[in-house]
C-alpha cells in the first residue's frame, strides 16, 4: 500500500507555507484600503493567524528531510495566482475573492489530514489541526461580503464575474506541482477587466467615525485640544492608544511591500503590525467605556499618501521602534501609578500590556532596522547607529542648531520630552 513518506510531507508542506504567506500579505495590503475600523482589526488578526500557521508550517518542514532552505522564496506561480486573486474591484470582491482562497487552502489541508499516517507523522497533524482553527473565519468573510456588496456602490454588477475569475485561478493552481511548479501548457487567464481599488492604495481610508487629525505647523498632535477633550488628562494615554491603526496600517503597507528579507522578519513584522492594530482596538473600547465617542477626537491616517520609494519603509520603520516606541515608555511608565492613584486599575492594565509588546517592537527594530538600511539605503549601520540616525531626523525637523541638536541626542530623556509630549498625570 502506497504511504506518505517524509519527503512527501515535506513537499506538502511547502507549498501550504506558501499559501499562508499569500493569504497574510493579502489581509496586510487590504486592510488600509478597508473604510471600516472594526474590519481593519480583524484582517490586523487574520493576517497575524496566517503568518502564525505559516511559522508553526515552516518548523515542521523543517524538522523533515530536504526542509525550507534559508534562502527560499515563493514559487513565482503561487504568487502570480495570489498576486491576480488580490485585485479586486472592490471591498465587497476582495471579501468574496478571499473566502475562496481560504476555503481552498482549509480544502488542501483536509487532504493533507488523510494522506498522512495518523501516527508516524502524527506531528504533522498536529500542526494542521491548529491551522485548521481559520475554518471559523469563514462565517466572518462571508458576512463582510454581503454588508459591503449591500453598501459599495457598483460592487453588486462585477461580484459575479470576480467570483467566476477567482475560482478560475484556483482551478488552474491545482496543475501546479508539489513544489509550485509551472505544467508547460499552463496559461493564466487574463487581468480581470477592472480598476483594483486595492491592495495598499496610496493612502489608507479612513472609518467615517474616526475625523482625520489637520496638522498645523508649531503644534503637537498630542497636546493639541482640538485633536482630543483629553489633551490635559492622563486619560490621553487611551487617545493615543488610539490612534496607532495608523502604525498598524504603516507596517502594513512595508509587509506587503518588501520582498526577499529572511522569512523570520515576516514573523516578526506580522506581529508587530497586529499588536498596533490591538492597540488602537484597545484604546477606542476603553474610550468608549469612559463616555468618549470616536467622533470627538481626530486620527492620523495611515500609508505614505504618495507614491514611495523603499527607503520610506526602511525610514518609516527606525522612525518607529527606535523613537516613537522607546520615547513611550516614559510616559507609559509614569502613567500606571497615576492610573492606580485614581483607583483605574483596569486603564493601568493596558498600559502595562501596551508596554511589554512595545518593548518586543523595539527588540525587533534592532533585529531588522539595520537590514532594512543595509538592503534599501546601501547604508550598514548597527542598532545603535541606526537609533541616533532616526532620531536626529526627528530632530532636524525642529529647526534646532547643530549644537542644540548634538546636546539634545545625548540625553535621552531630553531627547524624548522635546520630540513627544508628558501627560497630566495629576488629572484624570
Amino acid at each position: 500500500m502506497a504511504c506518505f513518506r517524509p519527503a512527501d510531507t515535506a513537499e506538502a508542506i511547502k507549498l501550504l507555507l506558501w499559501k499562508e504567506f499569500e493569504l497574510s500579505r493579502l489581509c496586510a495590503g487590504w486592510m488600509p484600503a478597508v473604510p471600516r475600523f472594526g474590519c481593519k482589526a480583524k484582517l490586523a488578526r487574520l493576517q497575524y493567524i496566517h503568518s502564525r500557521d505559516m511559522k508553526l508550517l515552516h518548523g515542521r518542514a523543517n524538522e523533515l528531510p530536504g526542509g525550507l532552505p534559508a534562502k527560499a522564496w515563493v514559487p513565482e506561480a503561487v504568487r502570480e495566482l495570489y498576486a491576480s486573486a488580490s485585485l479586486a474591484p472592490s471591498v465587497a470582491a476582495f471579501f468574496a475573492g478571499y473566502g475562496l482562497l481560504l476555503e481552498d487552502l482549509l480544502q488542501s489541508y483536509d487532504k493533507l489530514g488523510r494522506d498522512v499516517d495518523p501516527i508516524l507523522d502524527a506531528p504533522t497533524l498536529d500542526v494542521l489541526d491548529i491551522a485548521g482553527l481559520k475554518r471559523r473565519e469563514l462565517a466572518w468573510v462571508r458576512e463582510q461580503t454581503r454588508e459591503f456588496l449591500a453598501t459599495e456602490d457598483g460592487a453588486a454588477s462585477s461580484l459575479p464575474d470576480w467570483e467566476r475569475y477567482v475560482a478560475r485561478l484556483l482551478e488552474l493552481g491545482k496543475e501546479l506541482g508539489r513544489d509550485g511548479s509551472v505544467p508547460p501548457a499552463l496559461r493564466w487567464p487574463a487581468p480581470f477587466p477592472a480598476e483594483p481599488v486595492g491592495p495598499v492604495p496610496v493612502q489608507s481610508a479612513l472609518d467615517p467615525r474616526f475625523p482625520p487629525y489637520v496638522f498645523t505647523e508649531g503644534k503637537k498632535p498630542y497636546e493639541d485640544p482640538d485633536a482630543s477633550p483629553l489633551y490635559d488628562s492622563v486619560k490621553q494615554m487611551h487617545y493615543i492608544n488610539a490612534t496607532e491603526m495608523s502604525a498598524a496600517e504603516n507596517l502594513a503597507y512595508m509587509y506587503y511591500a518588501v520582498q526577499h528579507f529572511p522569512l523570520e522578519f515576516y514573523y516578526d513584522l506580522s506581529r508587530h503590525l497586529w499588536d498596533e492594530s490591538r492597540h488602537a482596538a484597545m484604546g477606542v473600547r476603553r474610550l468608549r467605556q469612559l463616555g468618549y465617542p470616536t467622533e470627538r477626537f481626530r486620527y492620523f491616517v495611515g500609508g505614505p499618501g504618495k507614491d514611495v520609494g523603499a527607503e520610506w519603509y526602511a525610514d518609516m520603520y527606525a522612525s518607529l521602534t527606535m523613537v516613537a516606541e522607546p520615547c513611550s515608555f516614559l510616559k507609559k511608565r509614569k502613567s500606571i501609578p497615576a492610573f492606580e492613584a485614581f483607583g483605574d486599575e483596569l486603564s493601568a492594565a493596558h498600559v502595562e500590556f501596551d508596554m511589554a509588546d512595545e518593548q518586543m517592537h523595539v527588540n525587533f527594530g534592532k533585529k531588522w532596522g539595520p537590514e532594512l538600511f543595509k538592503t534599501y539605503k546601501n547604508d550598514l549601520v548597527t542598532a545603535q547607529e541606526l537609533a541616533a540616525k532616526a532620531r536626529l531626523r526627528r530632530l532636524q525637523a525642529r529647526g534646532l542648531t547643530a549644537e542644540e541638536e548634538q546636546a539634545v541626542l545625548k540625553d535621552f530623556p531630553a531627547f524624548c520630552g522635546f520630540t513627544t509630549n508628558e501627560l497630566n498625570y495629576e488629572k484624570y
